[in-house]
């Protein structure tokens, strides 16, 4: 693994130093970003997490540990260093720990991996409604309809200055007609209501059910769980299936067929609620993948994004149109 990165570090020494006192004798490290580190011990491989501010780092202490002893697994959690410490700071973070879990992140092109993930995120949404009042209160919450607004808004603007290929040109009226049509057909009574209850349910989303936020053991149990406790969100549960939906949905040629025959009854039930359906014209993905590559300017970053979209657009165009069609 490169070593790019470890900005603040202040070179190996000090880390290795630092991690000394801590209980580790370290025999290798590497980062996956700047404040996420795999470390090889004596003791076995974990994972380090670095937190700019020390209230994010609590918060997320507290919710692991509610989760720590729950089995089967419902997330990958907090431990502590070897001197009993839960948290270090070194360069400009504070650091916490968890072990270095072992398995897979899930493949949506996989019909049994979808299946593994909708069951943890039910076990995730079945747990996470007994979570305190006082833990519940501190978590963010945020209107759907504003986050993809701004997403929306963010794509036209950088969209105007890109360079398209001849490719991709004439397909930004259809990609910029979707956002309109579901922001301007948005269900806005049956969202706030749907948040009003989730409010006094207690629900909470996981936030980012991509496939490398879930682990799963393909040797043994073969339950996937999830990891991860950054975008928690006191709102609808409703909207984790949403997110599901949109990142499956790629994998399997936009079929609602394909939905059914893989689909447990807590994802499936979304389906058949108007709300739902619209929001599935919305291509939150693609905006959120060309946002990152065209602010980046990255062109290995934007061919990538543009074989993405490429790759099921008539598949997409197709499943939208029928929804437009039968809304209409």
């Amino acid at each position: 693994m490169s070593r790019d990165g470890r900005d603040g570090f202040q070179g190996d020494r000090l880390f290795l130093k630092k991690m000394k006192e801590m209980g580790f004798e370290i025999h290798d490290f590497g980062f996956f970003r700047e404040n996420v580190i795999w470390i090889k011990t004596h003791q076995g491989k974990f994972v380090l997490k670095g937190f700019k501010h020390e209230e994010t780092c609590r918060k997320q202490l507290k919710l692991s540990k509610l989760y720590k002893d729950e089995r089967p697994r419902v997330m990958g959690t907090y431990t502590v260093y070897p001197n009993q410490k839960k948290t270090v700071e070194f360069g400009k973070y504070i650091w916490a720990i968890m072990p270095f879990y072992k398995g897979e992140g899930l493949h949506f092109g996989n019909s049994k991996d979808v299946i593994a993930g909708m069951e943890a995120i039910s076990r995730f949404h079945s747990f996470s409604t007994h979570i305190p009042s006082s833990i519940y209160e501190g978590l963010s919450s945020y209107s759907l309809y504003k986050k993809w607004s701004d997403r929306f808004d963010a794509f036209k603007y950088h969209a105007r200055s890109a360079n398209w290929s001849h490719q991709l040109q004439p397909l930004l009226s259809d990609i910029v007609m979707w956002g309109n049509w579901s922001l301007k057909n948005f269900d806005h009574n049956a969202v706030e209501a749907l948040e009003k209850k989730a409010y006094k349910r207690k629900e909470i989303t996981h936030g980012d059910v991509a496939p490398h936020n879930f682990v799963i053991n393909k040797e043994k149990s073969k339950d996937a769980y999830l990891i991860d406790f950054d975008l928690f969100a006191a709102v609808p549960q409703a909207f984790d299936w949403l997110q599901y939906a949109n990142r499956i949905l790629p994998f399997w040629y936009w079929s609602y067929a394909k939905m059914e025959e893989m689909g447990n009854q807590d994802f499936l039930k979304w389906f058949s609620k108007k709300w739902f359906v619209i929001c599935l014209v919305f291509p939150t993905d693609l905006y959120r993948e060309w946002n990152r590559a065209l602010k980046s300017r990255d062109p290995e970053l934007i061919e990538a994004v543009t074989r993405f979209t490429l790759r099921d657009y008539q598949h997409r165009k197709k499943f939208v149109e029928r929804i437009i069609t039968k809304m209409n």
